[in-house]
C-alpha cells in the first residue's frame, strides 16, 4: 500500500538516496529536474511547491524504472527520449548521440557568419539532426541538406523535423565512401561534428557514454584519427562554392592537425576556436 501513496517529495528523496554513491550532487539535481520536467511537466520551482502531491501509480512505476536505468549508467536523455539543444527539444534514441552544449557553440558561430540571406547548407553526419534543425530554425530563408551514413539516425532526424515543422532534405550517404555522390548541389556552408575520439580513450570516458551511445558516431582508429576530416575536406572542396565556409567540431588534441590538413587541401583562413571550457573545439575555413 505504501507505494500507492508516494509523494513527489518521496520520489525526489529516493532519487538522491539511490544515486548518491554514483553521481555528484549537482548531476543528481540536474537529472531530477529533467525527470520531473519530462514525466510530470513540472518546472524546478514547481516540484517544491507540489512536493506533497501524491503520484499516480503509473508515474511511481515510471520513476522506479528511471532510477534503475540511471543506476545502470543509462543517460537520462535516453530514459526520457528527449534532449535540449539550442532552444529545441529533440527526440533522441540510442541510434543517435546526445547533443552536447559545445556543439551549440559551433551553431552560434555559423549563424553569426551567414554569408547571404538564403544560404544553402549541408550538415554531414547529422545524427539527431541537432545542427541542421537549429540552423534551419534560426536562419530564415535557408535551405538545409542533412546527411548520415546510418539509416536509423536519419529516421530520428526526419521525425524531429516533422515534429518541429521544419522542411529539410535528408540523404543517406557515407562520407568515407571513395566515390562521392555526383550531381549534388554546390553549397554555401558545410558543417560537421564527425567521430573524432581515438579508440584508446574509451577507458578514460564515463560508462554512460561508452556503454550506451552509438560507438560509430564517437570513435575512430588510433592510427588514423583524422580519417573523417580527410574525407570531409575532399568532399567540401568539391561541393562548396568558391568562398564557401566549412565548419567543424574537433578533438581538443587535434585542432592544429586538422588546420594543417585543410591548408593542404587548399582551404584558406582556417581559424581555431575554444569552447566555453577553454578547449580547442571548433574550426572554420574558407574554400578558395
Amino acid at each position: 500500500m505504501a507505494d500507492e501513496f508516494r509523494t513527489i517529495q518521496t520520489i525526489r528523496e529516493n532519487i538522491k538516496k539511490e544515486l548518491n554513491e554514483q553521481y555528484p550532487v549537482r548531476e543528481i539535481d540536474a537529472m531530477t529536474d529533467i525527470l520531473f520536467g519530462t514525466r510530470l511537466h513540472l518546472k524546478k520551482h514547481e516540484v517544491g511547491l507540489k512536493r506533497n502531491e501524491i503520484l499516480a501509480k503509473k508515474d511511481q512505476q515510471w520513476f522506479d524504472r528511471a532510477i534503475r536505468k540511471l543506476k545502470a549508467c543509462y543517460p537520462v536523455q535516453y530514459i526520457t527520449g528527449q534532449a535540449e539543444f539550442y532552444g529545441l527539444v529533440l527526440d533522441v534514441t540510442q541510434d543517435v548521440l546526445i547533443p552536447r552544449p559545445e556543439t551549440e557553440e559551433l551553431v552560434r558561430w555559423i549563424i553569426d557568419g551567414i554569408p547571404n540571406s538564403r544560404p544553402l547548407i549541408m550538415d554531414i553526419g547529422t545524427g539527431s539532426g541537432c545542427i541542421a534543425l537549429a540552423l534551419k530554425k534560426h536562419i530564415p530563408g535557408s535551405q538545409v541538406i542533412a546527411t548520415d551514413a546510418d539509416a536509423a539516425a536519419l529516421v530520428v532526424a526526419s521525425k524531429n523535423a516533422v515534429k518541429m515543422d521544419l522542411d529539410l532534405q535528408f540523404i543517406q550517404n557515407d562520407i568515407l565512401e571513395i566515390n562521392p555522390p555526383k550531381n549534388w548541389p554546390r553549397v554555401d556552408i558545410i558543417a560537421s561534428n564527425p567521430p573524432y575520439i581515438p579508440n584508446s580513450e574509451k577507458i578514460t570516458m564515463d560508462p554512460h557514454i561508452t556503454a550506451h551511445e552509438p560507438p560509430g558516431a564517437l570513435f575512430v582508429p588510433d592510427k588514423n584519427p583524422l580519417l573523417f576530416y580527410l574525407s570531409i575536406a575532399g568532399f567540401a572542396r568539391q561541393q562548396l562554392k568558391e568562398g564557401g565556409q566549412l565548419y567543424l567540431e574537433v578533438h581538443e588534441k587535434f585542432g592544429m592537425k586538422v588546420i594543417d590538413l585543410l591548408h593542404e587541401k587548399g582551404f584558406i583562413g582556417a581559424e581555431l576556436r575554444q569552447d566555453i571550457n577553454g578547449k580547442d573545439r571548433m574550426i572554420k575555413a574558407i574554400r578558395s
